[in-house]
């Protein structure tokens, strides 16, 4: 960012075990001014019956390193 043309935010992708803070993306949408989500790794992916859906939710932002060590596997 420091040393690119570029010089300001345009969306910020909240991730790691904070971003589950309740309305925190609204807040730092509200302060930045730049779009921000909260990143769901497991969100075009279909959950089993004995998943909780609510939990997988409330604990994706966390779980990211671990979704992407688990997809490496499948890359070889």
């Amino acid at each position: 960012y420091g040393s690119t043309q570029f010089n300001e935010v345009d969306y910020i992708l909240l991730a790691g075990g904070s971003a589950s803070i309740a309305d925190l993306g609204d807040l730092i949408q509200e302060k930045v001014g730049a779009g921000c989500s909260v990143a769901n790794p497991f969100s075009d992916m279909a959950l089993a019956n004995k998943v909780s859906a609510s939990a997988i939710a409330n604990d994706a932002p966390a779980l990211m390193i671990a979704c992407g060590l688990a997809l490496r596997s499948f890359d070889q």
